[in-house]
């Protein structure tokens, strides 16, 4: 005889998956060599586009991430096909091209290694080549957010939005150690991309990735795929920072 599968209550699941969600500070995708070098010191210019290069890579499929999510949702799943739009179009920058975050980004680290440089540098002038484990980020978490099961799928959408903000924060943390390399309000001004995660915006994500991935576990067999895809994606950026941390300290100082 099959034993009956007991739905939970709303505010257990919320709960669990706010606890699941939390432990995201315990883990080594922000706890790493990585944030550990970029936030202590300056890094000469070769080290910046190797950073810059592979940091954009893994970034630049955000949009992609989301709509396989989107497309796996039930036409049932209002709340949660909702917030995903939102955060979709956060990202594509409220339907203004200037303002899609990868273009913000391209934007940043152009400047940056410009000043650097001491010369004018294109982003997409910096070598394109890119890490083992940036390529696995990306290949691998295309795997987890789309898959058949949607719980996984939410799952890595909350730890992208759990780690992005914490990331975020400390590679703007970072970023302040070149703030010589400009004027003052000019600095800022790059800054932008930063500032628009770390303000309200990578915040609502976070609250929307709890909502939705809650509204989708009813059982504990759903929160077990959603700690599938949670943990699987966060130790995919584990293995990113890590050889990204590797990479940059092998690479000589001038």
């Amino acid at each position: 005889m099959t034993a009956t599968r007991m739905e939970l209550r709303t505010d257990v699941a919320e709960k669990r998956v706010l606890d699941l969600a939390e432990s995201v500070y315990r883990h080594a995708a922000l706890n790493n060599a990585f944030y550990d070098l970029w936030q202590s010191t300056e890094l000469p210019a070769d080290q910046v586009e190797t950073v810059a290069r592979n940091f954009y890579a893994q970034v630049s499929p955000t949009v992609n991430r989301l709509a396989l999510v989107f497309l796996r949702m039930s036409p049932d799943d209002l709340v949660a096909r909702a917030e995903t739009i939102e955060n979709l179009n956060d990202e594509m920058g409220g339907g203004d091209p200037k303002k899609v975050h990868t273009v913000l980004l391209k934007s940043f680290f152009s400047a940056l290694v410009s000043r650097i440089r001491g010369r004018q540098v294109d982003f997409d002038d910096i070598d394109p080549t890119v890490l083992p484990a940036t390529q696995r980020l990306v290949d691998e978490g295309a795997k987890l957010f789309g898959h058949e099961n949607v719980k996984v799928g939410c799952g890595a959408l909350l730890a992208q939005e759990w780690h992005a903000y914490a990331q975020l924060v400390r590679l703007y943390e970072g970023a302040r150690n070149y703030m010589h390399h400009f004027a003052l309000e000019e600095f800022h001004e790059h800054c932008e991309f930063f500032y628009l995660h770390i303000g309200a915006t990578e915040k609502e994500h976070k609250l929307h990735a709890v909502s939705s991935s809650a509204a989708l576990c009813r059982t504990e067999e759903d929160l077990a795929a959603l700690e599938q895809g949670f943990t699987g994606y966060l130790d995919l950026l584990a293995g990113f920072w890590n050889e990204l941390a590797d990479a940059v300290s092998a690479e000589p100082r001038p």
